[in-house]
């Protein structure tokens, strides 16, 4: 689908939902895009949505610091007793 043309001497329907890819938009969403994709994020849940994206930054530098202090992934995230149970043996 696509727009069919621009119109100047007309306003079109303002502050109303919009269908976009199955998605219903609704005035106040908040609409992010990335190259991972595209996320739309409901008023009403923005600020839990800020809360929990600040805490994943913040674990997110942790993470980071550990890599940078010489721990590896598998250390980091607690990974080895997991790949030893299906039998991977990790030697660090």
């Amino acid at each position: 689908m696509s727009i069919k043309g621009t119109v100047k001497e007309t306003v079109g329907p303002l502050n109303e939902p919009v269908l976009i890819g199955g998605e219903i938009v609704r005035p106040g969403d908040v609409v992010r895009g990335d190259a991972d994709g595209i996320v739309v994020v409901r008023r009403e849940d923005l600020a839990e949505a800020i809360r929990k994206s600040r805490e994943r930054e913040e674990a997110e530098a942790g993470y980071i610091a550990a890599y940078r202090s010489g721990r590896s992934v598998i250390e980091v995230s607690g990974l080895a007793a997991k790949l030893e149970a299906k039998g991977l043996i990790v030697e660090e």
